[in-house]
C-alpha cells in the first residue's frame, strides 16, 4: 500500500550473508517509539515494520523519515530488531533523515549496539552562512550580490578586508591588510630585535651579576657564614637566639646547636627504645572512617569477595520471579466468561466482500492489504513460503531443524481490535492443524480445538463472530497452523498488543512436546497451561520428542541444538526437563553432558532464571536407572548453581543444591490410572493439567515472597 502523500520517506536496503557468503534467512523490525502524528498528512503512524529476508539475505523497505515537518514527537530514533536464524536477535537505533534516501542499512548499523544507542545518518551539508558567518574571498571589491550580513570579503588584489556586510550593503571602505602592523618597536621592514631593543640584559650578564654578588656575600669561599654575617644579613625579626624554646622540649645553646630533651612530659621527646611505642592499645571506635568515602576505607581481599559470592548463590535478584508477583491462580487458567463466540470454518480464500486483508509481515500486499501489527509469541524467525501457496502463509523456524518445512508447530498471536466480525487465514495440513482462541486474556476453549478444515493443501477462512463491537485483545494458540492473516470489516481497526510476564521457555523431550496420548500436541501440555498460571504469554515450547542430555533421538541432542533453540532467543526463564530418554545411558558421561550443558546455558545466559526438572518416571515405583538419572541431574544442577525439581520424590532445591520443599512423589499407584496415556509413558490431557500444578507449585517453593 502506497505511503500517504505529504509524508516525507527514506527508501532502506539491507543485505545479510554469512562469512562464506550465503544468505542468512530471518527478519528485520523497525519499531517507532511511540504514535507519530503528522498533521501535514493528515495521518497518524505507530507499531512495527517488519520485513523478511529474501531468498539472497536481502530486503528493501520504505520508512517514515524521522525528520517529518510538522510531526509530533520530534527527535525519535527507528529501533531496529534483527532476527537472523542461527544467531541472537540484536536490537539497536537509528536515525532516517528524508534528505539521505535511498541508504542502505550497513552504512548506518553500528558493529556493537553497545558502543552507542544510536547511529544517525549524516545531513547534508549547510549552505554558506546556516550555522554562522563567512570570510569570503576574491579578486577585486565584493560584489552586492556576494555574501549576506555580518559576512567579511578579502580582496585578494589589494589585500584590503572589507566588512562586516550589514543591511544587504558592504562598507565602501577597508581595511589595508598591509597596514595592520607599520612597525614593530619603531622599526620597519625585516625587523630583527636585539636585547637593547626590548630593554633586556646583554646575554650572560645574569651569570656574571650572580657571580660576583656570591663572591661578595661569601669572602671565605666556602659558603659558611659567621654570626656577624649573620646578623648584618638577616633581619632581627627573623633571627635566632640561643634558649629559644623550641616545640618538642628543644633549646638552642649558644653555638645554636640543638639541644634535646627526652622524657615522659608533654613538652618532651620519645627516645626510640621508649616502651610507649611498642604497648598495645584498645582502639576507640572508628566506623565512620572505615566506611566508603571515609578516611580509612577498608579494601575487600579477593578470597572475601569470593568467598561473598559463594554465600549469596541462590539469593534471587529483584528483577527475579517472586510470588507476589504471579496471577491470582484461581483466574490465571480459567475459561472466557463472555457470550460464546460463533465460529465457523470455509475452504476459501477469498473474505467477505470489503473486508481488508491484515497480512504476515513478508507477505506480497495487494489492493487495500496491510501488514497487520501482530505479535507473534512462543516462536522466533518467522519466513514465508517460496513457492505458492505457501507465499500467502507465515511459519517460524526457531525450533531444530529451523526450516520452513521442518514441523515446528507451537506458537501464538496476538492482538487488539474491535472488530465484531473476523476472520483467520490458514493452510490446511491435517487433523493435527488446531487452533485455541483466547479473549482479553481467558481461553474460550480448555483444550485445542479442530480447525475443522477438510482438504489437506488447501487455503481456509476461520469466521469469528464475537456478538458485538468492542476493544479485545485476542490471542490465538497455533498448532501445525501456517497463518495467513486476518480479515476485519473495513469500519474495524487492528493494534499490537505487549507480551506480558517475560519469555519463558521450556527445552526438553516428548513430555513437554506433546504425544498422542494428549490433544493440541505441545499446546496441550503441562508448559502451555503452567506459562498461564505464572502469568507469561510470551511461552515457547523448545522441546523434542525422543531426545535428551546424551540422546539425539530422531533430532540432536539438547547440547546440539541449545545455542539455535535457546540461548539465539534470549529466554527470560528457562525449565530444562529431558533424562527420561537417557536412563539407560551411562551415568558418568550423563553428569559430564548435563554440567557441559548447564555451563553452556550459563554463559549464554547470565541474566536467565534457569530451572532443572529431574528424570520423569510413568511408574509408581521408579527404575533403578531412573532413580540414578534423578540423582545424577540433581548433582549437576547443584554445580552449576540451578534450583532442581524431583518428579520421584517431589523435593525442591534452591541453586545451592539446599533442599527447600518436598511435595511428595509425582506419580503414585493412586493417580497413575488416570494420568498416564495407554503407552505407559506419556501423560493424559488429564495428567498434563496434574502435571501443570505441580510444576508450578514447585517453581513458586523455589521463588522469594
Amino acid at each position: 500500500m502506497p505511503m500517504p502523500a505529504g509524508i516525507d520517506t527514506v527508501t532502506l536496503t539491507g543485505r545479510y550473508v554469512h562469512p562464506d557468503g550465503s544468505p542468512f534467512a530471518g527478519k528485520v523490525t523497525f519499531t517507532t517509539p511511540a504514535l507519530l502524528t503528522l498533521s501535514g498528512a493528515d495521518t497518524i503512524a505507530a507499531g512495527t515494520a517488519t520485513v523478511t529476508l529474501d531468498a539472497e539475505g536481502q530486503f528493501t523497505v520504505i520508512l517514515v523519515a524521522t525528520d517529518n515537518a510538522d510531526m509530533q514527537p520530534t527527535d525519535w530514533a527507528y529501533q531496529v530488531t534483527e532476527q537472523l536464524t542461527g544467531i541472537a536477535p540484536r536490537v539497536y537505533s537509528i536515525l532516517l533523515p528524508s534528505a539521505d534516501s535511498p541508504v542502505d542499512l550497513a552504512d548506518i548499523a553500528p558493529a556493537d549496539p553497545a558502543l552507542g544507542n544510536y547511529v544517525p545518518v549524516p545531513g547534508p551539508a549547510g549552505a554558506d552562512g546556516a550555522a554562522g558567518n563567512t570570510i569570503l574571498s576574491g579578486h577585486g571589491t565584493p560584489t552586492s550580490g556576494s555574501g549576506r550580513d555580518g559576512d567579511y570579503w578579502m580582496d585578494q588584489d589589494a589585500w584590503i578586508l572589507y566588512g562586516p556586510k550589514a543591511s544587504g550593503a558592504w562598507p565602501g571602505s577597508g581595511l589595508p591588510i598591509t597596514d595592520v602592523i607599520t612597525s614593530v618597536n619603531g622599526l620597519t621592514g625585516a625587523v630583527v630585535l636585539t636585547a637593547a631593543n626590548v630593554g633586556a640584559d646583554t646575554a650572560g650578564a645574569a651569570t656574571a651579576a650572580v657571580t660576583s654578588h656570591a663572591a661578595a656575600a661569601d669572602p671565605h669561599g666556602d659558603r659558611s657564614y659567621t654570626d656577624t654575617q649573620v646578623a648584618t644579613r638577616v633581619p632581627t625579626s627573623r633571627q635566632i637566639t640561643a634558649g629559644t624554646g623550641l616545640t618538642g622540649g628543644g633549646t638552642l645553646a649558644a653555638d645554636r646547636s640543638l639541644a634535646v630533651a627526652y622524657g615522659t612530659t608533654g613538652t618532651t621527646a620519645a627516645a626510640g627504645n621508649d616502651a610507649r611505642l611498642t604497648d598495645a592499645r584498645t582502639p576507640t571506635a572508628h566506623a565512620a572512617s572505615h566506611a566508603s568515602g571515609g578516611s580509612d576505607p577498608i579494601t575487600i581481599a579477593q578470597s572475601q569477595v569470593t568467598g561473598l559470592t559463594a554465600a549469596l548463590a541462590g539469593v534471587s535478584s529483584s528483577t527475579a520471579w517472586r510470588r507476589r508477583d504471579l496471577p491470582d491462580q484461581a483466574l490465571a487458567d480459567s475459561l472466557y466468561t463472555g457470550s460464546a463466540p460463533t465460529i465457523s470454518t470455509a475452504q476459501t480464500t477469498t473474505p467477505t466482500t470489503g473486508y481488508i486483508k491484515y497480512a504476515p509481515a513478508g507477505v506480497a500486499l495487494a489492493g487495500s492489504d496491510v501488514t497487520g501489527p501482530f505479535m507473534y509469541l512462543g516462536s522466533g524467525g518467522f519466513q514465508i513460503g517460496a513457492g505458492a501457496p505457501d507465499t500467502s502463509y507465515a511459519l517460524p523456524t526457531s525450533k531444530y531443524p529451523n526450516t520452513y518445512a521442518s514441523g515446528q508447530a507451537i506458537w501464538s498471536v496476538e492482538f487488539g481490535t474491535d472488530a465484531a466480525i473476523f476472520q483467520v487465514r490458514m493452510k490446511y495440513i491435517s487433523t493435527a492443524t488446531m487452533y485455541r482462541l483466547s479473549i482479553d486474556g481467558r481461553k474460550v476453549t480448555d483444550l485445542m480445538q479442530s480447525s475443522g478444515g477438510t482438504t489437506a493443501g488447501s487455503g481456509h477462512l476461520i469466521t469469528i463472530d464475537l456478538g458485538s463491537a468492542a476493544p479485545r485483545r485476542i490471542r490465538l494458540d497455533f498448532t501445525t497452523f501456517p497463518f495467513g492473516g486476518v480479515y476485519l470489516p473495513p469500519t474495524a481497526t487492528m493494534w499490537q498488543v505487549p507480551a506480558q510476564g517475560g519469555r519463558l521457555m521450556v527445552f526438553g523431550d516428548s513430555i513437554s512436546d506433546g504425544s498422542a496420548q494428549n490433544t493440541g500436541a505441545g499446546n496441550g501440555t503441562w508448559f502451555a497451561r503452567a506459562a498461564r498460571l505464572l502469568g507469561a504469554t510470551d511461552a515457547w515450547e523448545q522441546a523434542r520428542g525422543g531426545t535428551g542430555y546424551i540422546t539425539p533421538g530422531s533430532y540432536a541432542t539438547l547440547a546440539d541444538r541449545v545455542n539455535a533453540d535457546v540461548i539465539a532467543w534470549a529466554p527470560d526463564r528457562l525449565v530444562v526437563w529431558a533424562g527420561y530418554n537417557d536412563n539407560g545411558g551411562n551415568q558418568t558421561t550423563l553428569g559430564t553432558a548435563a554440567a557441559s550443558l548447564y555451563a553452556a546455558i550459563k554463559a549464554g545466559l547470565p541474566s536467565c532464571q534457569v530451572y532443572v526438572i529431574g528424570c520423569w518416571s510413568p511408574i509408581a515405583t521408579p527404575a533403578t536407572s531412573v532413580a540414578n538419572t534423578d540423582a545424577t541431574l540433581r548433582t549437576a544442577a547443584a554445580g552449576a548453581g540451578f534450583p532442581f525439581i524431583s518428579p520421584l520424590t517431589g523435593s525442591c532445591y534452591d541453586a545451592t543444591g539446599t533442599l527447600v520443599a518436598t511435595h511428595g512423589p509425582w506419580i503414585n499407584s493412586g493417580n497413575i490410572a488416570a494420568y498416564i496415556g495407554g503407552d505407559n509413558v506419556h501423560p493424559t490431557d488429564a495428567g498434563h493439567i496434574y502435571l501443570s500444578r505441580r510444576i508450578v507449585a514447585s517453581l513458586r517453593a523455589l521463588m522469594p515472597a
